[in-house]
């Protein structure tokens, strides 16, 4: 080999030694400075880097360039603020102050293509589904889970509550909406049921009776399944029927078979007391009697509590002949307030 060949193969070798010590010796840097030369790029972590030699001395630096959303290095990449959808996400390639760049979900992509940001939420299948976009164990997710109640305008009722939606029918302008109630039959789907009429703030169950403003009664009645309406009704309409007696809307009387004062209030017989002997007692009110026993003033009927069994009480076919206690007459009420358990109940 000549002199010239050797010292040119000397020189290449020194060339490549040089390179392979300039890149081990490469510092991570965002900022750089002209003139560069441009070396070889690569993706690590969604994130495209570049190896570049800058200036004149050629010192060799690690550029990270932005996000490449494929994890593949390639031409097509997200620049620092730039943003991109991908998997249902949308993705955000941002710099940090010290030059990092993270590669980032920062929002969720509904049904329809619009962003939901963290904390926010969709329903979907008419209120029935809800779809979350929040962060779950550090990474945002977004979960789909099935609403416990009835949806109507922004809103879920749960089971058993009320609300008001607008009346269906234009041409029908007896009332100003309709009384909705949620219902779960069976422990199955939740279901609205359209359950009364609604007139300025008064809600009327169907069936019921109401009056108006004008004094006038209306009855609400459901003219076909999901519509209701007001039809106008007499006073006689709204009175009660109680062992062969009729009592007109909003008498009082007492009955001295049951032990009772009841009232007639909208076709409805309300218990509003009790009565034994010559005392009025108020519904929910426990007091001794004779016979060691505990008194209830029930709203439906007369509980009596008793621990010891009453030697007077035979199993009877019919309820017409309620014993000797019938009435309470047979009751005197005493000044115990010892407790008593509820080892026997009677009802009459």
């Amino acid at each position: 080999m000549s002199l010239e060949k050797e010292l040119a193969a000397a020189s290449a070798t020194t060339l490549i030694f040089c390179l392979k010590l300039a890149e081990s010796g490469a510092i991570f840097d965002r900022n750089f400075t002209k003139p560069y030369v441009l070396k070889k790029t690569w993706v690590q972590n969604f994130i495209k880097f570049q190896y570049i030699f800058e200036g004149k001395q050629g010192k060799a630096k690690i550029v990270p360039l932005g996000c490449a959303p494929t994890n593949v290095d390639s031409d097509n990449f997200l620049k620092p603020g730039e943003q991109s959808v991908e998997h249902d996400f949308m993705f955000s390639c941002e710099e940090g102050e010290d030059g990092v760049l993270n590669y980032e979900a920062i929002a969720c992509i509904d049904a329809f293509g619009h962003p939901m940001y963290p904390g926010e939420t969709r329903r979907l299948s008419n209120g029935t589904v809800v779809l979350h976009c929040n962060i779950y164990g550090g990474a945002l997710k977004k979960v789909v889970e099935r609403a416990a109640g009835c949806y109507f305008n922004e809103t879920i009722y749960g089971e058993d509550e009320k609300w008001v939606e607008p009346q269906v029918n234009p041409n029908d302008s007896s009332i100003d909406g309709r009384l909705m109630q949620c219902f779960r039959p069976h422990y199955s789907y939740y279901e609205s049921h359209v359950v009364g009429c609604v007139v300025g703030r008064m809600g009327i169950l169907i069936d019921e009776f109401g009056q108006l403003s004008n004094g006038s009664y209306v009855k609400c009645v459901e003219t076909e399944l999901g519509h209701v309406s007001l039809k106008s009704a007499e006073v006689d309409d709204l009175s009660c029927k109680m062992d062969n007696t009729t009592h007109a809307h909003e008498s009082r009387w007492s009955d001295e078979k049951r032990g009772a004062n009841m009232k007639c209030n909208y076709g409805h017989i309300v218990k509003e007391s009790c009565i034994i002997g010559s005392e009025t007692f108020p519904i929910g009110q426990e007091v001794s009697v004779s016979r060691d026993c505990i008194f209830l003033c029930h709203p439906q009927t007369n509980v009596y509590i008793c621990d010891n069994r009453l030697e007077e009480f035979n199993i009877t076919d019919s309820g017409d002949n309620l014993g000797p206690i019938e009435a309470n007459s047979g009751l005197k009420l005493t000044t115990s307030t010892k407790k008593k358990s509820l080892k026997s109940v009677f009802k009459f």
